[in-house]
């Protein structure tokens, strides 16, 4: 009944569109959230009304879907990972954190907004953690939104969630999927040197301030980076110059792609930017080939915030001795001290604390106050390894019982049993049979019970 009604009131609309002599466009988002709300379906393509022009007489049009304003909604799969908040699901939330009724309304549109999950693999003190708060901003410091500390205390560095401007923190969110790094560090290298030399640094800084003038004074490290001979010879000075180089290989890529996106849009632009023709072909020609890395990389980090659960080192990602001592033979490694595997449950059987996973619990609400929608919780080792092709190699959150997590966000929601806000759970360590959660029995113990197994004991 509802699609039906969803149809009769979208057909409406587009019957309404006659040739006008005065005309307005009609928003993105609204219109995009007034379709896939009426047909339980939520893409949010944000072209597709983006050039609609219709008639200026109000009265003759359906209501604007107001995309804070759904009353209610009922999740037929228990899975509202993606879909707007209700009206009772946000003032929910407010109560639960705390929050002011005026707290402004959030909205990622676009792509699906995702919580990544991450462990330290290392003990970071809260002292050090409140000393990175006061120093990550913009490109400066690590991609990581917060820090959820053993005793389940919340550290937020970054308090902006879901914004593009900061460095990112996975191999997916550089979009690596669509070029390696070493290629695309030399792409943009390559289109560095192409500029004219006389006037590339102006134009570093022209691309720069576009993006924020706040960051113009981070020019002189890009150029350092970009100038390198090679990642290896930029990170040995990196090493001995740390602070003074922070920020500059980000802020560099935000430029170039920046510059790219120009040059592809107006052909007559390269020819601007360079002292030849020749460069000039060659740049666009370069632009194009790393485009869609640095496009993807952009969207990625805009819809994602990023939380680090502190955990011991362990024994990394090995599982038996003979990995562990054959990793520490190899030039380079840092060394797992016991020299052996290392097993990371607590006294009680869970390599996390009851507070950690009350305080992600805390976190992916405020998530959702900040997305305006269901934000998809992924953990780092399946986008690294689980998205059909392997980009990276961590593991991490290890053992994180994520069927927990979700049990504890469905009961402060007042969700049904076995609701999940996120990728459905498999445990294991082969994510090319679907595992998305590293789990190892012999260094975590017995692996949870399923979604399902779950929601059958909670079910009266």
């Amino acid at each position: 009944m509802a699609f039906d009604k969803a149809l009769s009131t979208i057909r409406d609309f587009f019957n309404h569109q006659r040739k006008p002599s005065k005309r307005r466009v009609v928003g993105v988002a609204c219109g995009t959230v007034f379709m896939a709300v009426g047909l339980d379906v939520f893409f949010l393509q944000q072209s597709l009304f983006k050039h609609l022009l219709i008639e200026e007489k109000k009265s003759e049009l359906p209501p604007p879907f107001d995309p804070f304003n759904v009353q209610s909604r009922v999740d037929k799969d228990k899975n509202p990972v993606g879909r707007l908040i209700t009206v009772h699901e946000r003032k929910t939330i407010m109560e639960l954190l705390g929050e002011s009724p005026e707290k402004p309304y959030g909205l990622v549109v676009g792509a699906m907004p995702l919580v990544i999950l991450h462990d330290t693999a290392g003990e970071i003190s809260s002292e050090t953690l409140h000393a990175q708060k006061q120093y990550s901003r913009g490109p400066l410091g690590d991609g990581i939104t917060a820090y959820i500390a053993r005793d389940g205390e919340v550290i937020i560095t970054r308090p902006t969630f879901f914004t593009p401007d900061r460095p990112t923190a996975t191999a997916y969110e550089k979009g690596l999927d669509f070029l390696d790094e070493s290629q695309r560090n030399r792409s943009l290298r390559t289109i560095w040197q192409t500029l004219d030399p006389k006037t590339r640094q102006t134009h570093l800084r022209k691309a720069i301030a576009e993006l924020d003038p706040s960051f113009v004074k981070f020019t002189n490290r890009a150029a350092l980076w970009l100038n390198a001979s090679s990642e290896r010879a930029f990170e040995a000075w990196q090493s001995r110059n740390h602070h003074s180089l922070d920020g500059a290989k980000t802020t560099a890529i935000w430029a170039i792609a920046n510059l790219c996106q120009k040059v592809l849009e107006d052909n007559q632009r390269a020819i601007a930017l360079v002292s030849s023709p020749k460069n000039a072909t060659q740049l666009r020609q370069t632009c194009q080939r790393v485009n869609p890395t640095l496009q993807a990389n952009r969207t990625r980090v805009g819809a994602a915030v990023n939380v680090e659960l502190i955990q011991q080192r362990g024994s990394d990602c090995f599982t038996a001795d003979i990995e562990v001592i054959t990793y520490n033979n190899l030039d380079g490694a840092i060394k797992i001290p016991a020299n052996r595997a290392v097993p990371l449950m607590l006294y009680d059987g869970e390599a996390y604390t009851d507070g950690q996973y009350e305080a992600l619990k805390t976190f992916y609400l405020k998530s959702v106050l900040a997305a305006g929608r269901f934000p998809q919780m992924v953990t780092h080792y399946w986008l690294d390894q689980g998205l059909g092709k392997v980009i990276g190699d961590h593991c991490d959150p290890r053992g994180l019982n994520l069927t927990k997590v979700y049990s504890l966000i469905s009961d402060a929601l007042g969700h049904p049993p076995g609701t999940i806000y996120g990728i459905q759970p498999q445990y294991g360590r082969n994510p090319q049979k679907g595992d998305n959660v590293w789990w190892s029995e012999a260094i975590l113990g017995s692996m949870p019970r399923s979604q399902e197994d779950q929601a059958s004991l909670s079910a009266p």
